[in-house]
């Protein structure tokens, strides 16, 4: 694939994975704030409206980000912080596609007294827990790692990423358990959600810069007869 098809290519896939990963944003355009104070797992749960597709956006983005790796991981200076991205990135994409498939059991039509007894899903609980743990790790891994060399945009980005989302998971942390604030609940984890979206934007960029290795015709020195005009 030529190099410009091939960074094309790499930014699609990052900014799809983006998108597709709030694919919330779909409840708001059928039917406006209403559900806000629901956490967004339960849009798609079993017998909610379009709940296939919130499913299948979410492992569709999941897909879209493991063929990214092999560039990020290009594009970003050797030493274990390189590999801690590539692996911890990985795992997101597998426990984001574990979340999807496994949804929580109660959707938001369900009428509850209190959000601590709306029924859940451990596995789907501790797949979506594991996800954003991981994608946040990779996020501090890819900050460390460009401290002295890489690219100096991602650092400032990592850096940017790693506070809101940790801002925007505690808030949604503290908050969950509280009927009171269930609206502050669904706020935060939206834009937790939008601030993972924007990091896999930024990893497709990243691919995309990503400079291609030479060939091994290409790597070779020239012949001697031809650096000097004449044979050896």
């Amino acid at each position: 694939m030529m190099p410009r098809l091939k960074s094309l290519r790499s930014a699609a896939l990052g900014v799809g994975a983006g998108l597709l990963y709030s694919n919330f944003v779909l409840d708001w355009v059928r039917r406006g704030p209403e559900s806000l104070s629901h956490a967004v797992s339960e849009l798609a749960a079993s017998g909610e409206p379009l709940a296939w597709v919130y499913r299948g956006g979410e492992v569709a983005s999941a897909a879209l980000v493991l063929p990214l790796l092999p560039s990020v991981r290009a594009a970003l200076p050797p030493g274990p912080g390189r590999e801690v991205v590539t692996a911890a990135t990985a795992l997101f994409a597998l426990a984001a596609t574990v979340a999807a498939v496994v949804p929580t059991p109660c959707g938001p039509g369900e009428v509850h007294e209190k959000v601590d007894r709306r029924p859940r899903s451990d596995l789907h609980d501790s797949a979506s827990i594991v996800a954003d743990a991981a994608l946040y790790t990779g996020v501090v891994a890819a900050w460390a790692s460009t401290r002295r060399r890489g690219p100096r945009w991602l650092h400032r980005a990592a850096f940017r990423v790693a506070w809101a989302g940790a801002g925007t998971s505690a808030a949604y942390l503290r908050t969950r358990p509280s009927a009171d604030l269930r609206l502050v609940a669904g706020v935060s984890q939206r834009l937790d959600i939008v601030t993972v979206s924007a990091w896999l934007c930024c990893l497709g960029v990243l691919a995309a810069r990503a400079l291609p290795r030479e060939s091994p015709r290409e790597a070779l020195p020239a012949p001697s007869h031809l650096v000097t005009g004449r044979r050896a």
